[in-house]
Order: C-alpha cells, then structure tokens, then sequence
C-alpha cells in the first residue's frame, strides 16, 4: 500500500481552482486572518451541507454533487461523471492515523490498513484481493489504501458501473469500516510484511524527512509518529492493540465515502443507505489527538542534514499561529493576490537557476498549514555541490527582494495570463474531467475546509477580481502575506559535513541579510521568432484506417501526419513528433554520442532562451517538449485546439533552430553530480545504474557512463551528430484528441510540412539494433551504500521480442501469473517481502531481445530462500498447467486493463505516433485483448517450459556494503 508521509504545497496555483488541485492528506488548506467583508451563504441549509461545512459560505457548491450524512454521523458524496466511460471509483476515508497512536501503537494505524485485506467478518483471510481480481481489479493499481499522520484513506477503482460490482465494493467497504477480525494469527503473518515495506522505505530520503520535522515542528509529535511506525512495536504488538485503536476510531463520525463515475447516483445513493445506516461505533470513542505546537517565538535556528546520497539544497521556513477561516468570496479573492506573489518568487528563483554561473539548480517559494496548528512558508533551492553558502544567500535576498520591492505589472500579468489559461481549459474540459481525480479531491474536502465548486464557478470568482491584480495590489497583498511569521529556521542538506556546523549556516543566514536588496529589473518580453517556416506543404496522400478512425497523410515533403480524432477529454490534443535518429545513433565505440540530446531543451533556441520561452508562451497551453526516444529525436506534449498550432511552431523551431546554449548545459552540469551521488544509495538505484550493462552482455550503449564523461560533453559534439538528422531525417507527427482534423493538418502544413524535403521513410539502424544476451550466466552481486539489511533479488530469463503479437501476450499473461504465484508465496505464506514483482519487457527495438524477471526486495538474510521460492514457482509453471482461478485472477484485471487503456488518449498516441512509419503494430490493438483472452493453460506451461529454464536465468542481486557485518 502507498504510503503518504509528506505534504504538498501550492507554488502557484490560486484555490479559485480547487476542482484540480489535490489538497495534502497530510495537511489542511492554508488559511489566514479572517476576512472584514459580510458573507452571506448562498448553500442549502441541509444537514449535509452543514456536514460539509458549505452550509455559511457565499461560494457556490457545485450543485451536481449529492452530498449527504447518515443519521449515525457518517458523511458521503456521489458525482455521475464518464471519464473513463463506464467506470467508478470509490474512496473512503477514516480521520485516524499516526497522530492517534500511543506509544506501544507505533506503525499500527498502517498496521490496520494492511489488515484490511487479510479478514473480515463475510471475507476470509486471503480472499478479499482474490475476490476483486476475479471481477477484473488489480491489487495495487485498482485496490490500494494510504495512511497518513491524521488519515487512512481505501481506494477502489472498479472498472465498469454494474450493478454487481458497485455492491462488491460498497460490501468490502462496510467489511473494512466495521467488520475487520484482526485475528491474532493473521497479524502475526503480517509482520513480515510491513517490516519488509518499513526496510524498503529506510532510505536517505526518509530519513531527511524525519530529521527536517524534528528541526522544524519542535514541540509536536510529527516526526515521532512517521506512519510506517517502528521495528519494536511493527514485531511485538498483540492484536488486541491494533483492535483497540480500530474501534476507537474506525466509527461512522470519522469515515467519509466519496463514489464518482458512470452511475444513477440516486440508485448508489439508496445503496449507501442500506449498507451503512445500521453501522455503529463499538466501545468508547477515541479523541481527538494532541499533536504539541510550536513556540512560534522560537530564535533562529540553523542545523544540517548530511548524507552521500542527498541533493545539496538550503531552506528557509517561517511559522506563525493558524487561524479558522471560512471559505468565501472574500478569502479567494485575497488568496488570489498572494498566490500570484508567491507564483512569481518561484518564478524569479527558476529563473536565476538558469543562469550559467548561478549557484542553484532549482528554487521555489512554498507554503502550508499543519494540521490547524501552524501557518508555514518556506524559500528553497536545490543547491550545487558543495555551493550550500552562496545558495543560502541567494534565496533570502530574493524573498527580502519580494518583500521589500513588490513585483512588476509584467510578472503579474504572467501570471494571470497562465491562471485565465488553466481556468478556460478546465471549464472547456469539464464534461471530460477524470474520476479519479474529482474522487480526490472531494475525500479531501471532506475536512471541511473549503467548498468543492464548478469550473465555471473559478472561471467567474476569477474573472471578478482580474482586473484589480495590479502590481501594487500584488504586492501589499504579499507583504501583508509575509506579516507575522517567526524567525528564520535555516536548514542545510549536504553529501559531507557543513565546515563550522550549525553556528556557520547561521552566520551565513546573517550576512546574507545584511547585504542591501535592490528592486527587480523590469523584464522584457519579445515576439516568439519562429512563426513562418516557408510556403505550407501540400498533400500528396491521404488515406483513412477506418476501424480504428486514424488519418493518414504525407506532405510533399514526405513529413508523415497521423490523426486520430476522439472526444475522451474535452479540449485536450496530444501531439507526437518523431524524427529519425534517436539514442540508435550511438556506437559501441561512441556510447555517449547523443548522451545530450534528451535536455535539448533546456538549450532553449537560437533566439530565446528556455526562460524566454516560458514567458512567450506565458497563458497558453505549449511546452518546451524535445528530446530523445530509441529511435527518434522529438517528443510528446499535451496542448488545446486553441494552442495546437503555437506547440507545432515550437517543437519546428527545435527542430530547426536549437539554441544549443550555454545556460541549458552549465545546468545539466550542475545537476550531474546531484544525479550520481545516488546511483549507489539503494538497492534499486545500483540495480538501475548496472543491470543494463549486464542484460546486454556489457554493451557500452547500455552501461552507465562514468560521471567525468557525462561532464565533458558539450553541445558541439551533439549538434554534429544529430545535424544530419534534424536537416534530413523522415519526420511522423502523431495527433490524437479534441481537435478538428482540418486544423491540425494546417498547423503541421504551415511547420513540419513547409521544411525542405526529408527522407522518405526511417532508417532501419540494423546494425544499430543487434542487442545480445549475456554470455556468463553467473550470478552477479552488486553493492549499494544502504542499510545492511536491505537486499534486492532479480532473476532473469532471455525470452524474445514482441514481434509475435499472440506469443507477447501470452507471455505478459504468463508473468502475471507468476506475479500472483510470487505474492501468495513471498507474502502471504514466508512474510518476507512486501512488493514480490514479476514482468516480461519483450523489446520492439531489437530484434529478438527480451526477458522475463522475477524480483523482490527482502532482508538480507533472507536472500537464499526468496531465490529458491522464485526457482521453485518457475518450475511449479514448467512442470504442470496453472489452474482456472489462478488464471481467472490474471487473466481478467489485465482484460480489464487494456478495455480501460483503450479510452485514453496516450494509449492511441503510440499507436498514431506510427501509424504509417509501423502500420503493422498496429494490429496489437486489433488483437490484443482476444489473444490474452483465448490464452490457455497448456499454451502458458508451454511458454514456461521453453523460457522459464533454471540454466539459462540470470541471478542478479543488489546487497549494502555493510552486509554480513
């Protein structure tokens, strides 16, 4: 189960928009002094509304939501919408979580929701995921939970509305929030499990984590209570424990459930009645718990974290008391004003982190509340190696800046402009607007703290105050934003020990502020430079695949253009552009040739900069998307019908006109060693950084270059390697989405279509393809710098490409076959690993290469007999065929999966992205779900016999250096 122990904070995003933002379950919506202006509610009066805390405030519900409580205190929320069509997702929430353990209940809160899936008062031990994957639903993508600090929250992503399969999930609901066993014997079967999860989580991310709460939030109990719990109290504590924190505060008062698809939510609503209405608490009801605070008189205070693996980074963080405000008119209006302050910080600071000599690689301007204790804001910046002091600097002279001098009309404007964007986008979406992430944000609202409004409500509270955001009104509003906060708490993270420790960052904090700030330069804005390619291309063909509605025409050119037209997401286009080349252009002798091509775009254009380009483009929806892909250069972006023809001018400019400059590359160089210093830290991390090499039998295209490599490369080198490519090289554009076909052809004429003649069709790089296996099947060790217990165990075996679409799937079939035999046997019997996987990566790239692989992260001890249980269910599917219901449970989520792709617009994106260039792939999704579905058990063993050979696998496993001692 994924685990949620940070929180997120808005950079940039004002609540007018709260329809897509996802609100922290870790943390409340910020808030601050209460506003003068008379709120008069413009709600219903009900007792849901109420609930709901909508009832007083003069914002707008959206009235397509049903919200409603039960007698017995137990609040939901119901929303028909048909994106995904024929879907629904469930969510249901519980107020508890780490915050409510006592000292012996450490980790129980989680230790809960895992036992959620292991028995109930109608579901026995061991059949609740069996049940939902025999309906189609997959543990981990369509069944999960998360436990925060003050939540639990239990997701089901059912993947069509019948009536059979709302039932199961409402039952399974009512199972989790009242009927739990929590048998003695299951729990101690659990252990092993969550002290698996607990040991993949050590890290030195986590660990940063801990020691930043315990600095920052002294006097509260946040880094005490990490949800994941501790060693002693995850292998001791008797059930009866975790029983009692269940029934304190597993009750209707503390659970909300939230439902949004393709359903009569009248019809789901009299269900939720009957499940529900009847569920009372049992015992004594827990309280609310105490969390401390903080002396927000607290001096400043500086301290380090120091890691090999951590990114260089400095941060400054304020608090101050929070304060109860209701969600209003007034509110959103002033939030408005400082969101846009603290939008532009950050924007100032991404500025500066492009600079060529700058000291940092990244920056931003953050704020949040906690758990209605606190008021915080934070400056920070990712830092250079070994640059802590200048970054330290630089980061409270731009909030000192921001504070002092305000900000110009033109950055506000920016900002408006990129705000007025998102919001016409999402009223122009808003028939389209995904379930999952509307399920979201309604389980967060839950709280109390805002109210859930339309788009087109934002869109108005927006368009109501625009025109008062001068920059004056900017920035009062942010320094009135700034009043009141505490001394500056510094922090430092670095891979060695910060020379003269805490008293040095302070001193550093102290001359930074003694250097005078001046106000910020006005900043210039120009014309984009590249909106005329030459005369638009003509049509030279132009044909239809009509079963699958893709459009396919060639320019005189030969620019190749493919359309698929769908109506999935309202007003969204994705655009796909490829040209020949790609990482193929690499050698043996030259691995690193086109290292650099895949952040061509932080090299900007011959006539602007990448920062330029962000302010060109400022209020409309077009990215600086291209790079590398196997066998293209090119990239991906996601735009609107409005903006299609700007993203099509864009990604032709870096086609024609790279900037290739010196700011984009001093950056890459920054970031390389941040990048390295972590190659080593976890067992996934050295298995990242060595396995490739291995699996290609030491192919130095496949290896890791060595850091002094990467360092050297420069732009010149890559200009002429892909210079051939970028002038001649065939070129396919991919169109998908909510676009008129005629539009789009204009837009591709006018760029890709008017560029002198390209080749014809795509090199093959044979030679460039040949891939080989390994010739030494030894087993292989490699070290990481981690806990000396944690360990990860691959086993490999060669398989095949993809290009027997039948036998592909099959052998996709047969690896989640394994995944179920892996997790029964891993998990759920020996209690050793958390996450057991199994996967087959058949290549399209390169003819006859691929795997099947089976891993797991385990203890170190346990090494041997996860390797000999892995062996042992290989043979188990060599030796007899698998049976129905095993078959049955893999079979149908991964049916049910490929039925759900097929209404995305990024699943058709790589069909079109080809669709002249490969026209036979395209027949994968012709055929692709009846050949998983007339799969056989005999088919499988056969598979298993000819691929799962114990002489033939790869043993690659990953220990800590610490291992054994």
């Amino acid at each position: 189960m994924k685990r949620t122990i940070f929180w997120r904070v808005s950079t940039a995003l004002s609540p007018l928009a709260l329809i897509a933002v996802s609100v922290s379950p870790v943390l409340a919506k910020p808030a601050a002094a209460p506003a003068a202006a008379q709120v008069v509610p413009v709600n219903p009066q009900t007792a849901a509304a109420k609930a709901w805390n909508f009832a007083a405030s003069d914002v707008p519900v959206d009235q397509n939501i049903v919200f409603g409580v039960l007698p017995n205190g137990m609040k939901y929320a119901l929303l028909k919408n048909s994106t995904p069509k024929d879907s629904v997702v469930l969510r249901m929430r519980f107020d508890v979580g780490s915050f409510a353990e006592a000292e012996d209940q450490r980790g129980l809160a989680h230790f809960i929701e895992h036992m959620a899936f292991n028995g109930s008062t109608h579901v026995p031990e061991g059949e609740m995921i069996k049940l939902l994957e025999r309906k189609g639903l997959a543990f981990g993508a369509d069944t999960n939970a998360s436990t925060g600090f003050d939540q639990t929250v239990y997701q089901l992503d059912l993947p069509a509305a019948s009536d059979d399969l709302i039932d199961t999930g409402l039952m399974l609901m009512r199972e989790t929030a009242s009927e739990l066993t929590i048998d003695p014997a299951a729990v101690d079967r659990e252990r092993g499990v969550i002290l698996s999860e607990r040991r993949a989580r050590d890290t030195y991310q986590l660990r940063n984590i801990v020691d930043q709460l315990g600095f920052q939030m002294k006097g509260m109990t946040v880094a005490d209570r990490m949800p994941i719990g501790t060693e002693e109290v995850i292998r001791t504590a008797p059930a009866s424990r975790l029983r009692e924190l269940y029934d304190r505060y597993y009750r209707p008062e503390r659970a909300t459930l939230v439902m949004v698809g393709d359903f009569d939510p009248a019809a789901v609503e009299a269900k939720i009645k009957a499940r529900f209405a009847d569920w009372q608490g049992r015992g004594p009801a827990g309280a609310d718990p105490d969390i401390g605070t903080l002396d927000f008189k607290r001096p400043a205070a500086a301290e380090s974290f120091v890691d090999p693996a951590i990114q260089d980074s400095v941060t400054i963080a304020s608090f101050k008391p929070w304060v109860q405000e209701a969600d209003t008119k007034a509110k959103r209006a002033r939030k408005l004003a400082e969101d846009i302050g603290e939008a532009i910080l950050s924007r100032r600071l991404a500025k500066i982190a492009l600079d060529e000599n700058s000291p940092i690689l990244a920056g931003y301007f953050s704020e949040a509340d906690g758990w209605k204790v606190f008021d915080q804001v934070t400056v920070g910046a990712v830092a250079k190696e070994g640059a802590w002091t200048e970054a330290l600097g630089l980061i409270e002279r731009e909030l000192r800046r921001a504070v002092q001098f305000g900000f110009t009309q033109a950055e506000v404007n920016e900002q408006i402009a990129n705000r007025r964007t998102a919001l016409k986008n999402a009223v122009a979406g808003v028939t389209t607007r995904r379930s999952d992430a509307l399920a979201d944000v309604l389980v967060d609202a839950s709280d109390g703290d805002y109210v859930v409004v339309r788009p087109e409500t934002s869109q108005a509270l927006f368009d109501a105050v625009a025109s008062q955001l001068s920059a004056d009104a900017v920035s009062a509003a942010f320094r009135k934003r700034m009043e009141g906060f505490s001394p500056p708490l510094a922090r430092v993270t670095a891979k060695t020990p910060v020379e003269g420790g805490d008293k040095a960052i302070l001193a550093a904090l102290d001359t930074a502020r003694a250097v005078a700030v001046t106000p910020p330069a006005q900043a210039q804005s120009a014309a984009f430079a590249y909106d005329n390619f030459g005369t638009p291309g003509t049509i030279v063909s132009d044909d239809r695949i009509d079963d699958l509605g893709i459009r396919r025409i060639r320019f005189a050119n030969n620019v190749m253009l493919n359309i698929k037209k769908t109506d999935f997401q309202k007003d969204k286009v994705y655009l796909s552009v490829r040209v020949d080349g790609g990482t193929l252009l690499a050698t043996r002798d030259d691995p690193t040739k086109v290292a650099l091509a895949g952040s061509i775009s932080l090299g900007g254009l011959e006539a602007h900069s990448l920062d330029d380009l962000r302010t060109i483009f400022a209020g409309k929806t077009v990215s600086p998307s291209f790079g590398v892909d196997t066998d293209a250069f090119g990239g991906k972006a996601v735009t609107s019908p409005d903006d299609f023809a700007a993203q099509a001018e864009l990604m032709a400019a870096y086609l024609t006109h790279p900037g290739y400059r010196a700011d984009g590359l001093a950056l890459i160089r920054r970031y390389l060693p941040q990048q390295y210093a972590a190659n080593d830290a976890t067992p996934g991390a050295v298995l990242a950084r060595d396995s490739g090499g291995i699996l290609a039998n030491g192919d130095p295209r496949e290896e890791t270059p060595p850091l002094v490599t990467m360092m050297a490369l420069d732009w010149s080198k890559l200009n002429a390697a892909v210079a051939d490519s970028f002038d001649h090289g065939a070129i396919e554009i991919g169109v998908v989405g909510d676009i008129d076909e005629q539009a789009a052809i204009d837009a591709i004429a006018a760029t890709f279509g008017a560029l002198p003649e390209r080749r014809a069709a795509f090199d093959p790089h044979s030679d460039a393809r040949k891939r080989d296996y390994p010739v030494d099947h030894s087993e292989r060790t490699l070290i990481h710098k981690g806990p000396a217990d944690q360990a990860e165990l691959r086993v490999y075996w060669p398989a095949r490409d993809d290009s027997d679409l039948t036998e592909a799937m099959r052998l996709n079939l047969l690896s989640r076959v394994m995944q179920l035999m892996l997790t029964d046997e891993l998990r759920e019997k020996l209690g050793e690993t958390y996450s057991p996987s199994a996967g087959a990566s058949l290549s399209d790239e390169y003819p006859g290469y691929g795997w099947l692989v089976a891993a797991s992260n385990v203890d170190y001890k346990d090494l041997a007999t996860t390797r000999a249980a892995i062996f042992a269910i290989a043979k188990e599917l060599r030796d007899k065929p698998v049976d129905a219901d095993t078959l049955d449970r893999a079979r149908k989520p991964l049916v049910e999966a490929m039925t759900k792709a097929r209404r995305e617009n990024a699943y058709w994106l790589a069909y079109v992205a080809e669709a002249t260039s490969r026209a036979d792939r395209l027949d994968r999704s012709r055929n692709g779900i009846a050949a998983v579905e007339a799969a056989t058990p005999a088919e499988l063993e056969a598979l298993a016999k000819r691929y799962l050979v114990d002489d033939k696998a790869l043993v690659i496993r990953a220990i800590s250096d610490k291992a054994g001692k």
